[in-house]
């Protein structure tokens, strides 16, 4: 895939989720923030440029509805943590 800086003393910023739609501006950000193209993105992981937009507009489907329902009802919190472009701290909003 890409090549990243080591990130072992990078700040890694943290995003609380409780629904998919909420990853979508995630993915988007930290795409923009490292110059990196949808069709260049969606190229490397094997699916089309569509998929990818559907993913960062929050488009979620029946299986991600339901387990997204499923960990709430359970109490089982879901965080991403990424490394931002420039390793500063970021707070995920898109």
């Amino acid at each position: 895939m890409w090549d990243y800086p080591d990130t072992k003393d990078a700040i890694m910023p943290t995003v609380q989720v409780r629904k998919f739609r909420d990853i979508g501006p995630v993915i988007k950000a930290v795409r923009e923030s490292r110059a990196v193209r949808q069709e260049d993105l969606a190229e490397q992981l094997a699916f089309s440029r569509d998929y990818l937009v559907d993913l960062e507009k929050g488009k979620g489907s029946l299986y991600i509805t339901r387990l997204f329902r499923t960990l709430n009802e359970l109490g089982i919190s879901v965080t991403l943590t990424y490394q931002s472009s420039d390793g500063e701290a970021s707070d995920g909003a898109a």
